[in-house]
């Protein structure tokens, strides 16, 4: 086998591995608005005041909590729907990755000869396609993996309200995926664990744009893997990075206020917002791989505490995730989809202690820890090697309404 056909014989196997045919949607799932009626009907059937006594409190306290039950299975349909839609989303993003480095691949090997010479050409070209696929595979396995994971709460908690749904033994992101390897007991600590890289071999540095921008400029300190690739920015890309910078940290203290202080930012709803908002704007602007490898690499400062870098890692992977599948969305839009997010519980913090990661919906706003000083050993990240993209252009400030007054 060609050196070309044992690329294409490891995508074909690994794009098996995410199904044929459109995912079910999460609202298959959703038999919300049906239990609604049945919560309101159920209201209703409250005593009148003209039935009093001990018959009446009985049957007005079994009648208050058949309420709430409703209510809370209301919610709990709602709930599979929406992880449903997200194993989904899971899926066709994992799908149009594995066709976009098929057709570089592809690309890549029409440009090199014919004969011996041209084989070799291709190992470095089939090397970087097959180790992107295996980190699609990986990354989309463990994402469904979360998620089946948060499904088998909603199955605990059905149990625990006498319902029959969802079956916590079988909880399955969409019907045709099947897991490898069953689900990590804690998907927070595998977040923990899976979320670090290396420290930069090459160190930090004090970076600043070229003359005569740095007469605008103050030097930052980044690792240099970072510097390298704002070096390679143009003065307005390097206008468009501020740009969003800003808008992500005055639009995330408006949407989540500091309550500690106004310099209480790190670690909690308003750190996971700001970085979430901000790979999305980035994706937007400068594409996906690049926003990746930017935001990977200012997380690769040395003794980089463990649960910060990992919450970091996921939140921005998750802003990236956001704007992708939605293209369009202005500014404005994309900031409310983050600001569900978090409220969601979609984001991580810092959990009290500052030794473990939390969902973002089951910390009380103020009430995140801070994060301690122990750190994790990493791995190098994987550079997609993309440089800046895209068609999105952010404007002029005071443009798009937000909060930050403009992007």
């Amino acid at each position: 086998m060609s050196v070309l056909g044992g690329f294409l014989s490891t995508w074909t196997q690994a794009r098996t591995t995410f199904g044929e045919g459109v995912p079910e949607p999460g609202a298959t799932f959703d038999n919300s608005a049906a239990l609604q009626h049945l919560e309101a009907d159920t209201r209703a059937a409250a005593p009148a005041s003209v039935w009093s006594g001990a018959a009446a409190d009985a049957y007005d306290a079994r009648n208050a909590e058949q309420v709430r039950t409703l209510s809370r299975m209301v919610e709990l349909d709602q709930g599979i729907g929406v992880e449903v839609d997200r194993s989904a989303a899971v899926v066709a993003h994992g799908r149009r990755q594995l066709d976009s480095v098929k057709d570089w691949v592809l690309a890549a090997a029409g440009s090199v000869p014919k004969g011996p010479a041209g084989e070799q050409m291709l190992v470095p070209i089939v090397a970087r396609g097959c180790s992107d696929i295996t980190e699609i595979v990986t990354t989309s396995n463990g994402e469904l993996a979360t998620i089946a994971a948060r499904i088998r709460t909603l199955g605990s908690e059905y149990g625990s309200l006498g319902g029959d749904k969802p079956d916590r033994d079988k909880a399955d992101p969409l019907g045709w995926w099947k897991q490898g390897d069953p689900p990590p007991v804690d998907p927070l600590e595998e977040i923990l664990r899976k979320y670090q890289v290396s420290e930069d071999p090459d160190g930090t540095r004090e970076w600043e744009p070229p003359w005569p921008l740095n007469m605008m400029t103050e030097p930052k300190h980044v690792t240099a893997a970072e510097a390298r690739i704002l070096d390679e920015l143009s003065p307005l890309e390097m206008r468009d990075m501020d740009q969003i910078k800003e808008a992500a940290e005055v639009e995330a203290k408006v949407r989540f206020p500091p309550l500690n202080g106004v310099n209480d930012t790190a670690d909690n709803h308003t750190d996971a917002f700001r970085h979430t908002y901000w790979n999305a704007l980035m994706t937007q602007r400068f594409g996906e791989q690049w926003t990746r490898d930017f935001a990977t690499a200012h997380e690769r400062l040395p003794n980089n505490p463990a649960t910060a870098e990992a919450m970091d890692l996921y939140n921005n992977e998750l802003g990236r995730q956001i704007a992708v599948a939605n293209p369009d969305a202005s500014p404005e839009q994309l900031a409310d989809i983050v600001e569900q997010a978090v409220n969601n519980g979609d984001t991580v913090l810092i959990a009290p202690g500052g030794e473990r990661l939390a969902w973002s919906d089951t910390i009380v706003l103020g009430e995140a820890g801070t994060t301690t000083a122990a750190t994790v050993p990493g791995l190098p990240p994987m550079p997609t090697g993309a440089g800046p993209g895209g068609i999105y252009d952010p404007g002029q400030p005071g443009g798009y309404g937000t909060s930050a007054g403009g992007y």
